[in-house]
């Protein structure tokens, strides 16, 4: 009887599973991101930079 042994360490372990699980988890987020986007009606506030007055020294 010629079969795995499975009492042995897992030596070829596969990445599909959890790759695949990371991959439809960014995507989920990017979709739900756009699609909320999308649909609010209000308008973003804009993010408004003060600069400082520039002074010089008198000598």
């Amino acid at each position: 009887m010629a079969g795995k042994d499975y009492r042995g360490p897992e030596y070829h372990a596969s990445t599909g599973l959890p790759v695949s699980i990371l991959l439809l988890s960014a995507l989920a987020i990017s979709g739900y991101l756009l699609l909320a986007g999308s649909l609010t009606s209000e308008e973003h506030a804009a993010a408004k930079v003060y600069l400082p007055a520039a002074q010089t020294q008198a000598q």
